[in-house]
């Protein structure tokens, strides 16, 4: 790579061959939000709670996908100044593509279950209010987050900030497939499948990545990349898991409202996982790829929320998250 940042003149170079061909894929996994079948989710299908529920989850759900698009639109303007090989630009393009896509998803789900949920939402009783309330400290905090992911460029290696990115791509791949499999309506069954093939794509082309990087990291870099990936168990708890307090400041009765809200969503047909099986899922998919990640000599951190062993790293309250969204 250049030392000195420019996107020009480029180059066409192959390093990664598996990221070529992860990119590739790309085409002929093309798919279109447009054409799902939305008038299933016609709010006069669902009491006022059952729409906001359903709305709830996928306003959390966004706000990982909505941050995707800048972070791996980011990520592929700095794989172009610093000369990154030809496919490893192409691909966090159209992963970032891809985030649009699913924020797409979130945006008209909301938009028929719930209108102006949560931007311009009005709420009406108790339930809104809290729902409301759980929303906006969540995206309150992803402006913390961003913060921190745009400073991450100027305090570490790109290589440090790339590898990293793959931790997010295991629990996306996991969750999308859980939904997709429980869903009771075709329109989520529909859309989560897609997505579940855009995160297998991502987590493929993001481990490529991580593979051929970690060849030219030091011990000290790869326990970089042991700490990152705790970073991202805690940014992407929200979702995968519970909130985890080293990083979110929440309201007192957030965790109250959410669980009462996503077990009236599942029962309303979006099939959001129990707690209980999304921490037996995440510590699964984790340990799938143990082998490979201490092969290439980079350890996996404990996480004692959900039971998975590995190196101890202190994450301190307070710390910035620097880690990738789904």
């Amino acid at each position: 790579m250049s030392d000195t940042p420019n996107i020009f003149p480029g180059n066409w170079d192959v390093i990664t061959p598996i990221i070529l061909k992860t990119y590739e894929h790309w085409f002929s996994q093309n798919w279109s939000p447009v054409e799902l079948p939305w008038d299933e989710l016609d709010s006069k299908n669902f009491d006022s709670k059952e729409g906001l529920a359903q709305a709830y989850w996928m306003s959390k759900l966004a706000l990982f996908e909505k941050s995707g698009i800048g972070a791996f639109g980011l990520a592929a303007l700095q794989a172009g100044r610093y000369n990154m090989e030809d496919p490893a630009k192409k691909f966090l393009a159209a992963v970032t593509y891809d985030e649009c896509r699913h924020d797409e998803i979130c945006r008209r789900a909301c938009s028929r279950l719930c209108p102006a949920f949560p931007y311009r939402f009005k709420p009406k009783t108790r339930l809104e209010e809290k729902a409301l309330s759980n929303i906006n400290a969540l995206y309150e905090n992803g402006k913390r987050y961003w913060k921190a992911f745009e400073q991450a460029w100027e305090k570490y290696p790109l290589e440090l900030i790339f590898s990293s990115f793959f931790f997010a791509e295991i629990g996306a791949q996991l969750i999308f497939r859980e939904v997709a499999d429980r869903s009771k309506l075709r329109v989520y069954s529909n859309a989560f499948t897609n997505i579940t093939k855009d995160e297998s794509r991502h987590l493929t082309g993001t481990l490529g990545m991580l593979e051929r990087l970690a060849t030219t990291m030091n011990d000290q870099q790869k326990l970089t990349i042991t700490r990152q990936m705790k970073h991202g168990f805690i940014y992407l708890s929200p979702l995968l898991f519970r909130p985890v307090g080293t990083f979110w400041r929440l309201p007192k009765d957030f965790l109250q409202y959410d669980e009462e809200l996503e077990h009236i969503a599942a029962d309303s047909g979006l099939g959001i996982p129990s707690l209980q099986d999304r921490a037996k899922d995440w510590l699964q998919a984790i340990e799938r790829y143990r082998s490979k990640l201490e092969n290439m000599g980079i350890a996996l951190p404990q996480i004692e929320d959900i039971g998975l062993q590995g190196v101890q790293v202190d994450v301190k309250k307070g710390d910035d998250i620097i880690a990738a969204p789904l």
